[in-house]
């Protein structure tokens, strides 16, 4: 029984139908299917972000940081002020200092995002 199977699907394992032939011309759509009709959703594929980008400069003296969560660990977000302290850069010299600090959260309440306001 067992031997009956391998004897179909073994050939379409170890690809060893004749290029040109319909099994061979079978497995190549196949394959060519999956790649472009799979959605890049299937596989959670995201390209990796910055982990710190300016997103708005209000003025001379106020500006405004997007900071990625994964980017402070497991810290907590109501206590992660000196941790995203350390993430931002420094202007001459001098180091950022953080006015207000607020979790941007999905639907679900998951932190996303830290917006950070900072003046030099």
């Amino acid at each position: 029984m067992l031997g009956r199977i391998w004897a179909r699907v073994g050939p379409v394992v170890l690809w060893s139908y004749r290029r040109g032939s319909w099994q061979y011309d079978v497995i190549v759509a196949l394959i060519l299917a999956f790649v472009f009709l799979v959605p890049k959703s299937v596989f959670n594929d995201r390209p990796s972000q910055t982990v710190v980008r300016e997103i708005e400069n209000l003025s001379d003296a106020a500006r405004v940081f997007w900071i990625d969560p994964g980017a402070l660990g497991r810290a907590n977000p109501e206590g992660a002020e000196s941790s995203l302290q350390d993430l931002l850069p420094s202007e001459g010299g001098e180091s950022l200092r953080i006015v207000k600090t607020e979790p941007a959260r999905d639907a679900a309440g998951n932190v996303r995002a830290y917006i950070v306001y900072v003046e030099p």
